[in-house]
């Protein structure tokens, strides 16, 4: 039988695929932290040659102790650090090279800040993550086939040595060695580390298991889908692209990560699929990753943006990595993390009056609601994502009319209204497109 978008045994293929357990403990993360560090801080760059001195590292000390405090105020779940940028500088004790925090005067060369960071994240609840650049612009063998076995060595020392890492995050950021050639990445080979020493570990945007959302401006498509074509986690790590605009562009042309209808029905057809979530990465800053006076002065993000990207994010099917780089001091800026903070208080007082609701009817795509008349603002619904993810279009309704109208819902949707409904005692949700029935996991109502 010849299949299309409304066939019978497409749609069961397609909802065939399901996120495994690390992936959905991954998503329930929903918002956590980026630090940018290091060499770069202290000499204003944002990528730096590989050829500045270990001293310029300048600090004796950090308090990652009240890093891990700041950012748990935040309501950050996780950190994810960058033990080595493309410079090849490293904020860990390496065996493999002399490029490191050891040849620095921080705590007498014998400091790790891979191993600080991970130790206060574990005392104040956070889960610890490493973001480890392929592109390594100090290193001699990069370009060679050697450079494969020091990278491989490298990964091997941050899975063995600092418990339990969360996540690993790759870019596939790959310029010229000193010999004129672009390094041949073997990722499969790191892939397989990471797999053998943290089997619990989540690999994304150059990795198999969480993607890139298509920018790093805090934008989101209006339908966010987690089963996408196979092909994507192969053109994802072969692309030089993350943090860089003109590779973002070569990206979004040549492979549809930006594609506005990424996911849907009729780019499925003919497809090997796989469940691929969208991660939202962004910068508090707005522009660069590392720390600057100029950026902190004049382009942090504003509250209400911080606050929309969570909403476009973690409200749309998506997890939320913001950036926040500590300043030459080694301290995160208090601007950024009082700023995150009003953010957090701004999205807590949305879901504090939660509405008691006193019957739910699933009728079919219908499902109704009933509760004593009061006002309600906002909406939360989410799927049972271990059934796939199947509604694509859907509307609310209240006192007879429509209040809202959506599309994709995932591990969860927060719809906001566009005004408030006063003397609402039901709601209904009527599902109007879906691939096969639907498995509402949880359904929340606020005022």
């Amino acid at each position: 039988m010849e299949q299309n978008v409304e066939n019978t045994e497409f749609l069961k293929r397609i909802t065939a695929v399901v996120p495994d357990k690390k992936q959905i403990e991954f998503q329930n993360l929903e918002y956590y932290n980026f630090i940018h560090f290091g060499l770069n801080t202290f000499t204003k760059n944002e990528w730096g040659s590989g050829n500045v001195s270990p001293h310029a590292f300048e600090l004796t000390d950090i308090d990652t102790d009240e890093w891990a405090k700041q950012l748990s105020s935040t309501g950050s779940t996780g950190v994810i650090l960058t033990a080595k940028h493309h410079d090849g500088f490293c904020l860990f004790q390496s065996k493999y090279t002399d490029y490191s925090i050891a040849a620095s005067k921080y705590r007498q060369g014998r400091g790790d800040l891979v191993k600080q960071l991970s130790d206060s994240c574990r005392k104040y609840g956070l889960k610890f993550g490493i973001y480890l650049s392929p592109w390594d612009r100090h290193e001699k063998t990069y370009g060679t086939e050697a450079y494969n076995d020091f990278f491989a060595n490298q990964l091997t020392e941050l899975c063995s040595n600092y418990g339990e890492i969360f996540c690993f995050w790759f870019d596939g950021a790959c310029g010229e060695g000193e010999n004129g050639k672009k390094q041949i990445y073997d990722w499969n080979r790191y892939f397989e580390i990471i797999h053998r020493l943290q089997p619990d570990a989540i690999i994304s945007n150059c990795g198999p298991d969480v993607r890139w959302i298509g920018n790093e401006d805090g934008k989101a498509r209006a339908s966010e889908f987690s089963v996408v074509p196979s092909k994507l986690q192969d053109n994802l790590k072969i692309a030089s692209v993350s943090q860089k605009t003109e590779g973002a562009t070569v990206m979004k042309k040549a492979i549809g990560f930006m594609d506005k209808t990424l996911g849907e029905r009729e780019q499925l057809l003919n497809e090997e699929l796989c469940w691929y979530p969208a991660e939202m990465d962004i910068s508090v800053t707005r522009i660069g990753w590392f720390w600057r006076p100029l950026y902190e002065n004049l382009h942090t993000r504003s509250i209400k943006n911080l606050e929309n990207c969570y909403y476009n994010s973690v409200g749309s099917n998506a997890t939320l990595l913001v950036n926040i780089p500590p300043n030459t001091k080694g301290e995160l800026p208090s601007k950024f993390i009082k700023r995150l903070v009003k953010t957090r208080k701004k999205i807590e007082k949305r879901f504090e009056n939660k509405i008691s609701v006193d019957s739910i009817d699933y009728n079919g795509n219908v499902v109704k609601l009933n509760f004593e008349p009061q006002t309600i603002r906002t909406v939360v619904f989410s799927e049972d994502i271990t059934k796939s993810q199947r509604i694509e279009s859907f509307a609310i309704k209240a006192c007879g009319k429509t209040v809202y109208e959506g599309t994709t819902v995932g591990f969860k949707k927060i719809c906001i209204l566009s005004r408030p409904i006063k003397k609402c005692s039901e709601i209904e949700i009527e599902i109007n497109r879906c691939r096969l029935e639907p498995h509402i996991r949880k359904i929340e109502v606020f005022g």
